[in-house]
């Protein structure tokens, strides 16, 4: 079952846009420029973000996210996110500004993006002292994928789902160490970090989500 919508936020969005009702199906729209990452001098946190705080004792999470390879940019992504720490600042803007302060202590995002004219299967894990990228080839075509969070004591594990098999992408062992669970938030992103303006309707990337569960 889609977890209640009631308890759903936005980061990162216009203030009058609508929680979607059911989250069995719905979707999340990223304008250009809009990103997740993070560098030791920098931190950008502009990517749009409908997260809950997540239930006691979590133990997974789990969507199929899905994008549109027709008119699909350069790094054009989406999938599931946790952020562990203080509560980011949110905003009501319409520019989606970047942010000074790290949006949590240390977060993991997962999801399919589209990188060089191919679809992937990508993960970033973040800590105070940056963020890293790994990406795993998708077969040919492939526009849709699963992924997957699992809490195994203090670690997170994350997973993928081509169609064939659930395969395992990562393994963040310090994830949850330290951590009060009050302080965990989960959700889901899209963002199109390409950075320019085509004039047209490719401008803002909308991310398919189906099946979202928390537990």
């Amino acid at each position: 079952m889609p977890p209640d919508s009631s308890n759903f936020r936005y980061f990162n969005t216009p203030a009058d846009t609508p929680v979607p009702s059911w989250l069995g199906n719905f979707v999340l729209k990223a304008h250009c420029g809009t990103d997740l990452w993070r560098k030791p001098s920098r931190e950008t946190f502009t990517a749009p973000v409908l997260y809950t705080s997540s239930p006691q004792h979590f133990f997974r999470a789990e969507v199929t996210v899905h994008i549109r390879l027709q008119s699909a940019f350069e790094w054009d992504q989406g999938g599931l996110v946790i952020f562990a720490g203080p509560t980011p600042v949110t905003t009501t803007s319409t520019a989606l500004p970047s942010y000074d302060q790290p949006p949590a202590g240390k977060w993991v995002k997962a999801g399919i993006e589209y990188y060089d004219g191919r679809t992937t299967a990508s993960s970033v894990s973040a800590s105070s002292d940056g963020a890293d990228w790994s990406l795993v080839e998708l077969p040919h075509g492939v526009s849709e994928l699963k992924v997957r969070f699992e809490r195994v004591d203090q670690a997170l594990w994350v997973w993928f789902d081509d169609g064939c098999e659930w395969k395992k992408l990562r393994e963040v062992t310090w994830f949850f160490y330290g951590v009060d669970e009050k302080n965990v938030r989960i959700g889901v992103y899209a963002s199109r970090p390409a950075n320019f303006v085509s004039g047209g309707p490719l401008e803002e990337l909308v991310v398919e989500f189906e099946g979202l569960e928390i537990y």
